[in-house]
């Protein structure tokens, strides 16, 4: 599944994003709303993980004009929940990137997995990300002091006039 978007190009993993992806995960002010930068060897693990394990449905964004990454959505799924997660790079950041990447990727990739209920979690600083979970229609369930740093839980629960496919 690719998905197209007037600014982005969301397209499934290949080997080819390895070095994107470790740049992206290993950058402190990448993730600096996401429990700090990963080590190489960890973002190395986590990238065999998106390319390999069926429980995570994930996608590169890349620049609709030029392909450069942008960033990285995925929704990963156990048996007791799906969890949306989002990291853009930093050059992205305020222009509406990820917004439009998740308004394009998130329906869509509940639609093909069939989900009813999906929970995301944003600090509670991230104020971009948090706006970006209440378009999407999440429901803010309360704080969580139980992350690297204090926390939103999120939900979201597919409205009961909508069938799954």
């Amino acid at each position: 599944m690719t998905i197209v978007t007037r600014r982005t190009l969301l397209i499934p993993y290949t080997e080819s994003f390895e070095l994107d992806f470790l740049m992206l995960n290993c950058c402190a002010k990448n993730r600096a709303y996401m429990n700090g930068p990963k080590t190489v060897s960890a973002s190395r693990e986590l990238f065999k993980r998106v390319l390999n394990d069926s429980s995570i449905h994930a996608m590169a964004v890349l620049d609709n004009y030029n392909r450069e990454f942008m960033g990285h959505v995925f929704i990963e799924r156990d048996d007791i929940k799906a969890e949306l997660g989002f990291i853009f790079d930093k050059l992205y950041w305020k222009q509406g990137i990820a917004s439009e990447a998740l308004k394009a990727f998130f329906p869509k990739a509940c639609e093909r997995l069939g989900l009813m209920r999906v929970v995301a979690s944003a600090e509670i600083e991230n104020l971009s990300a948090i706006k970006i979970l209440q378009a999407l229609g999440f429901q803010n369930k309360g704080e969580n002091e139980e992350h690297f740093a204090p926390s939103y839980d999120f939900e979201w629960i597919r409205p009961s006039d909508v069938a799954v496919s």
